[in-house]
């Protein structure tokens, strides 16, 4: 905007007088003159907010793309030979995140370090351009070169296998020269960091208990589908609770309902004979997001048809609220063993 504020507040002024001298009846408000004046004091402000200035130039190919490029690469290959070739004596470096008010960033060395930390603690690297997003080189013609980044920086702890996959823009500041990167700030998520500063660490995240009241909730439901009081399977279900069948094609839950519907149509054609506790239960109680019991059992059933036994392995888990209601069946087993 090339208008000051100072300056438009000073047309406004004058356009209040003006107002304020024809409400008066001082100005006559027919002269052409001053309806010109007028309308020139109401357009005059739009005409210069309107105004552009062109501050310099925008390429996506640029000798200095290629140089950032390069840049990227040796930075996470812990090549150190090229990055010291390719920025200026008086190189910095920093996140762009940094809140410390005296940040000044780090030198050629830092630079090194951070490489050489990075390529020793990680494996399968790799900085690309996010999606459809590119590079651009801009020539300010006050400021200089500079070069910005849109890309996503991938990596894997080689020690514990956490994966670290953040956005990462960059900013890159070249001599006056165009030949030499002087600085180098990036943005990435901070959030996902500290997420793998964490799997480095051993944390408590709740209580497994091997005898709990939900473990004998649980049991109570296999045991009505061995008594075939499937009227009584759904008791300590809440109304709004999802079923996760492995089976499933597109791996969607489904409504209460429509799993036992399901449930009905099976022991239409199958025939209960037996249903075996395989271990023993656990009931997992999280840290501030409720508990889930973990349990496996072996169910014999009889094809009506053929007369032939089946036993199904199943892995169950059932989530709990905080009024100990199942929120949450996810069930694992071979549905095609009942074709």
């Amino acid at each position: 905007m090339v208008l000051g504020g100072s300056c438009l507040g000073e047309v406004c002024n004058v356009f209040k007088k003006l107002y304020s001298l024809y409400l008066r009846g001082i100005i006559n408000h027919k002269s052409i003159k001053m309806k010109k004046l007028i309308f020139l004091l109401i357009l005059f402000p739009t005409i210069i907010i309107a105004q552009k200035n062109n501050n310099g130039k925008v390429y996506d190919q640029h000798p200095a793309l290629d140089i950032a490029e390069k840049f990227g690469q040796a930075w996470i290959s812990g090549d150190s030979e090229t990055l010291k070739s390719l920025v200026g004596e008086d190189f910095r470096m920093g996140s762009a995140m940094n809140t410390n008010p005296n940040y000044k960033g780090g030198d050629i060395n830092d630079l090194i370090g951070q490489s050489s930390w990075m390529t020793n603690n990680f494996v399968n690297i790799s900085l690309r351009n996010k999606g459809q997003a590119y590079p651009d080189a801009i020539e300010y013609k006050r400021s200089g070169l500079f070069v910005q980044t849109f890309q996503e920086f991938i990596a894997w702890d080689k020690n514990n296998g956490f994966k670290i996959k953040t956005p990462f823009n960059a900013i890159f500041v070249f001599d006056k020269k165009g030949e030499k990167i002087i600085r180098f700030w990036w943005a990435d998520n901070r959030a996902v960091w500290q997420k793998w500063n964490l799997s480095r660490q051993t944390i408590k995240n709740g209580t497994i208990y091997k005898d709990h009241p939900y473990i004998g909730k649980v049991r109570q439901i296999w045991y009505n589908l061995a008594q075939g009081n499937l009227d009584k399977v759904w008791k300590d279900f809440s109304p709004n609770a999802r079923v996760n069948d492995s089976n499933s094609i597109d791996q969607s839950s489904k409504s209460l309902k429509d799993h036992q519907e399901y449930v009905g149509e099976v022991f239409s054609k199958f025939e209960f004979v037996s249903i075996d506790e395989v271990g023993y239960p656990d009931y997992i109680d999280y840290e501030g997001s409720g508990g889930v019991v973990l349990s496996w059992y072996n169910m014999t059933v009889k094809n009506m048809k053929t007369g032939k036994n089946i036993v199904l392995k199943f892995h169950s888990q059932h989530d709990f609220n905080e009024e100990g209601m199942i929120v949450l069946e996810t069930l694992y087993y071979n549905d095609r063993l009942l074709k």
